[in-house]
């Protein structure tokens, strides 16, 4: 084992052969500390007691699911490392993990092999990473505080860090029917960590470069759909590429997200206005309906 202590894997699968070759290889192969468990409930409560290096979860599980469980652990641990393991190779799968900060995608059936080493060139790329941090000594430590903290407050908490399976349920029924109803090519809802809380169509390399650049732009020094239509409720705003326009469209009185609308330039912006905006009010309705946790003191 190339680590000097016993780094700790967490390997999520309700594939019970799947499950123990993975713990079998790794613990034999590479010395490591494996805890395995069966659905993304038993996973989060691993992930709230211990600072994992390395999380390999299926993309399906039991309840939730593996992009689920991949939202959660950008809050609640940056630092891990994770990857998906899907079915069978699928496109937009690999875009959307990818988009969620996951390291590696593969898909079944695995070669445990490659899966080793795949797993011991992230764990070396961890190592990596903090031998650097600690020569360097750079004090980042008071702003990675302060970020975990703001994760943490019920006031400031990002949506993918509070939605339940229902409400998962919900926004991606809305968004299925958004697709439909405006003729998009992609329809995705991001909270302003930049989870992807739900998607719905295809998503290329290009149209996530431009979607990419979209999300990141100040939205408030654009040209507003909104304004122009006189809505104060939600702000809209409109990027258009070569083929294909962005629609961002920005509102939320207790969670703040994200809806972002990929159409051909044809299609007609009036009708992607109308339909978004339904579908914006009752995502509204499902963040409103989350339950609210007491208040943290101001002094902490």
């Amino acid at each position: 084992m190339k680590g000097s202590h016993r780094e700790r894997i967490l390997i999520v699968a309700k594939d019970e052969m799947l499950r123990e070759q993975l713990s079998e290889t790794l613990e034999e192969a590479g010395g490591y500390n494996i805890v395995p468990v069966t659905s993304f409930e038993e996973a989060l409560s691993e992930i709230l007691l211990t600072d994992f290096d390395l999380i390999i979860t299926e993309a399906e599980l039991p309840d939730l699911s593996g992009m689920d469980l991949l939202a959660v652990v950008g809050g609640l641990r940056p630092g891990a490392r994770v990857i998906v393991i899907d079915d069978d190779l699928s496109a937009r799968s690999a875009v959307a993990v990818f988009r969620l900060g996951a390291v590696d995608y593969l898909y079944k059936p695995l070669n445990m092999t490659f899966v080793l080493m795949q797993v011991e060139r992230q764990l070396e790329m961890k190592r990596s990473q903090q031998a650097r941090a600690v020569e360097e000594a750079q004090p980042k430590k008071p702003i990675e505080a302060r970020d975990r903290a703001r994760r943490l407050d019920p006031r400031t908490r990002p949506a993918a860090l509070v939605l339940g399976r229902s409400q998962f349920k919900r926004i991606n029924l809305e968004l299925n029917r958004l697709l439909g109803h405006v003729r998009a090519s992609f329809v995705g809802l991001v909270d302003v960590e930049g989870n992807m809380l739900g998607a719905a169509g295809t998503l290329d390399d290009y149209d996530l470069q431009i979607l990419t650049q979209a999300l990141s732009i100040d939205h408030s020094a654009q040209q507003s759909l909104a304004n122009l239509l006189d809505e104060t409720k939600f702000h809209s705003t409109y990027f258009e590429g070569e083929n294909t326009g962005v629609y961002i469209i920005e509102f939320g009185d207790v969670y703040t997200v994200s809806l972002a609308v990929i159409c051909m330039t044809d299609v007609k912006p009036g009708m992607v206005w109308l339909y978004s905006k339904r579908t914006a009010a009752i995502i509204e309705d499902v963040l409103r309906s989350i339950p609210q946790p007491k208040t943290l003191p101001k002094n902490l």
